[in-house]
């Protein structure tokens, strides 16, 4: 089994989704932090002289996704959801991305871009006012948000 660690703070985010031109107040963050093998050669590291990425080299990636909410949609306990749950199927998914190099996972060419919108294909009909995935490359410095719905900053 994948080793995997609920994200250590660092998973906020300075926005507030709008859906139907109503704004979501609340926007809960859970993730998830794992090591994948993307196995995509980089021509434009390499072009630069940059350091080139190895195909199948493991990088510690953060797979991020965030629920919408408003006010109107708080239980009587007091939250919308249930984020343990939802880190447990965030789990799912780094156990999935973490096992062997995503060329060899997924039919398409498997840039980040792509994976962040297939795992959000994927779970939006399973979790209920879903705003975004996203997976941030932490070895390298980079963060891709796949987020369907108008976004505003706070």
């Amino acid at each position: 089994m994948t080793s995997w660690v609920v994200c250590d703070g660092s998973c906020t985010s300075p926005v507030v989704a709008v859906v139907n031109d109503r704004e979501m107040p609340f926007l809960v963050d859970v993730c998830v932090v794992f090591f994948a093998r993307q196995g995509l050669p980089s021509p434009v590291r390499a072009a630069a002289e940059q350091q080139r990425l190895v195909p199948g080299e493991r990088v510690e990636v953060v797979l991020r996704a965030g629920v919408g909410f408003d006010d109107g949609d708080l239980t009587e306990r007091g939250w919308f959801f249930d984020t343990d749950a939802f880190s447990a199927r965030l789990a799912v998914w780094a156990e999935l991305l973490a096992n062997g190099p995503w060329t060899e996972q997924f039919a398409f060419r498997p840039t980040f871009e792509l994976v962040a919108r297939h795992v959000y294909g994927e779970l939006a009909p399973e979790v209920p006012g879903l705003a975004f995935v996203e997976l941030e490359d932490r070895t390298y410095g980079s963060r891709t948000r796949y987020a369907p719905v108008p976004w505003s900053v706070s």
